[in-house]
């Protein structure tokens, strides 16, 4: 369901008089506060955990002479929040374009400020690319300086996109399966039950639901990985 559907059916289960709403730009009143509480209930289950599988994205970049590599420049991301922290299973990569996709190697991680020692501070030789670190403004940094063109692919956190602020509000659509739309029905209606007293509204919509929220946490959450740890 997009943003003006699940308004329709907040405003059907509201009990609220009168007609459902026909659009974002027209609506007023009532009408108005149910798209924006709509659009709120979407953004708290989604800023709910940054790990949502709707959440991941992955995206492509090449860099010839230059360690800083910006998510909207140079990867071309307008809904960038973070990169994908790496773990025991992934990690971003990169490849000499010369070489060819068959070359595609893992890069390891540093932490900032050991990133900055290694590769920002003094002079050292270009080469091929073996690490990574994540600057405090998002962009990525990679070394040593590529002594060639390098293509990067990496995993990173898609922020969340109002509703409201999409280009065509109406049509705008929840990022996650469409079998949970109806969460954020019972959430915007809990917003209503809040705003209005209406006491059964809100005990309605809270019970509906918390009968659901435990199935999208099943499905939309990876399972949990230990990480290993050296024998002592």
């Amino acid at each position: 369901m997009n943003l003006l559907q699940l308004t329709q059916v907040v405003k059907r289960e509201s009990g609220l008089t009168g007609g459902g709403p026909t659009s974002f730009a027209t609506a007023t009143g009532d009408d108005l506060r149910l798209f924006y509480w709509v659009s709120w209930a979407w953004r708290d289950i989604e800023l709910m955990h940054e790990t949502w599988l709707w959440r991941r994205g992955e995206a492509t970049a090449t860099t010839s002479g230059s360690r800083t590599l910006s998510p909207t420049a140079d990867f071309g991301l307008a809904d960038f929040a973070r990169w994908m922290q790496p773990d025991d299973i992934y990690r971003p990569t990169c490849y000499r374009v010369s070489d060819g996709v068959a070359s595609e190697r893992e890069l390891y991680w540093l932490e900032y400020n050991a990133f900055r020692k290694a590769f920002e501070i003094g002079s050292h030789t270009a080469g091929g690319l073996q690490s990574w670190a994540s600057k405090p403004d998002g962009s990525m940094l990679v070394g040593p300086t590529p002594d060639a063109a390098h293509v990067v692919r990496a995993q990173y956190i898609k922020r969340h996109m109002p509703l409201e602020e999409q280009a065509t509000p109406d049509t705008a659509t929840p990022g996650m399966p469409v079998d949970f739309h109806m969460l954020i029905v019972w959430k915007a209606l809990m917003q209503y039950g809040g705003f209005d007293a209406a006491a059964e509204v809100w005990q309605r919509a809270e019970r509906n639901y918390n009968s659901m929220i435990s199935a999208l946490l099943q499905s939309q959450l990876q399972p949990m990985r230990w990480a290993r740890r050296p024998l002592a």
